[in-house]
């Protein structure tokens, strides 16, 4: 075989490759960039009955307050308590439209990294953890178990990462630092697709999440952070 066609035999499927990747990028941004209609605070519910509700400062367990906004660099944000007698849950969602920022920065900010160096300590852990709300799956959460760094009653933690309305994979692992294999994977697909719209959504409590899920209050909050992705999809060739 001469040179020039042993070349040209390694540089044609290289460019099969790279125009496969430009129309895929360009298929996902027309069909998928969509533009939010509905900003968060109006999005999760500000009175549920039976229930005391109030939106909380970003503080100890993100970062110093004043630095939370410039680190994180979200479009919306709304960290919202619901208590009742001694019971207490919070909903805390950011959101990143397209563009805005790799997903790498977005999917490391998690309980397992920031609460851990903010003294708190995970004392249970599951992973890909699935949930039911009114008869439908939602995505693979994470699901922690989180003592205060004083002692006192523990937390109960779930958390999703959402790229492209599809749930961040983990992996199988406490992410304090984030898996050098699925963070290469993130930026491969970064640069193939761009940077998607990304929310990162938590929810925590005081008492086990199932003795909740039968409560009509925290079912509402629910249907409502729900519906901004995590009814879960079938999964998509060359998406995720």
């Amino acid at each position: 075989m001469s040179k020039q066609r042993w070349a040209w035999s390694l540089a044609l499927p290289a460019l099969v490759l790279l125009a496969a990747a430009i129309l895929q990028a360009v298929h996902f941004r027309h069909s998928h960039a969509k533009a939010r209609t509905q900003n968060l605070a109006s999005s999760i519910p500000a009175e549920i009955s039976g229930w005391t509700v109030r939106d909380v400062p970003l503080g100890a367990t993100e970062f110093l307050s004043g630095e939370v906004e410039k680190v994180l660099n979200y479009d919306d944000v709304v960290n919202r308590e619901y208590v009742r007698g001694g019971d207490v849950f919070g909903v805390y969602v950011a959101y990143w439209s397209a563009g805005k920022m790799p997903t790498q920065v977005v999917a490391s900010h998690t309980p397992d990294r920031c609460w851990t160096e903010n003294g708190w300590r995970c004392v249970d852990m599951k992973f890909k953890h699935l949930e039911e709300l009114d008869g439908v799956n939602l995505q693979p959460a994470e699901w922690r178990l989180f003592e205060p760094p004083a002692g006192g009653q523990p937390t109960y933690v779930l958390y999703w990462c959402l790229v492209g309305g599809r749930a961040y994979d983990y992996g199988a692992r406490f992410n304090e630092i984030p898996s050098p294999m699925l963070w290469w994977k993130s930026a491969v697909q970064q640069l193939i697709l761009g940077s998607r719209e990304q929310y990162f959504i938590r929810v925590t409590s005081s008492v086990p999440m199932e003795s909740l899920w039968n409560d009509p209050g925290f079912a509402e909050v629910m249907r409502s952070v729900a519906g901004l992705g995590l009814v879960e999809k079938a999964k998509a060739t060359g998406q995720e």
